[in-house]
């Protein structure tokens, strides 16, 4: 194994693995991802209703929980994290929802360039692989 890198990515959540791959496409750059958790191998992790044999598993979830709140009558919430390639988007059942356009136009109207819907429809494009096939919204 080789012991010096150009990067070292820690956690192969959905970011650490894009970033990965991306910057491994470039033959020169020697890139290690370091993940804690397991291989993705698992049949739960890849249906629709995985996530119910998936979530409170600490093969797959870190199984924390947040502090008491006031708000749900002093109960402490599970906050599923994965601990899986593949991340927290490993648990959440294959479900994928992108932001309201508006939004990403209000972040470029407040004087961030380059966030508004259209700049970066394409990135969002990019990182999907759409079953039936691509669309002007779709990858």
């Amino acid at each position: 194994m080789n012991k010096t890198y150009d990067y070292i990515i820690v956690g192969a959540g959905s970011a650490g693995c894009l970033l990965a791959n991306r910057l491994s496409a470039d033959p020169n750059n020697n890139v290690l991802l370091i993940e804690a958790g397991s291989k993705d191998n698992s049949i739960w992790l890849h249906i629709p209703v995985g996530y119910f044999k998936t979530m409170n598993n600490p093969k797959f979830d870190w199984m924390y929980k947040l502090e008491k709140d006031k708000g749900v009558n002093n109960r402490r919430i599970d906050w599923p994290r994965g601990k899986v390639l593949g991340g927290s988007s490993a648990l959440n059942g294959l479900l994928y929802i992108r932001g309201d356009k508006h939004d990403y136009d209000n972040w470029e109207h407040l004087g961030n360039k380059g966030w508004g819907f259209n700049d970066i429809l394409p990135y969002f494009k990019k990182s999907e692989c759409q079953e039936n096939g691509k669309s002007k919204y779709h990858g």
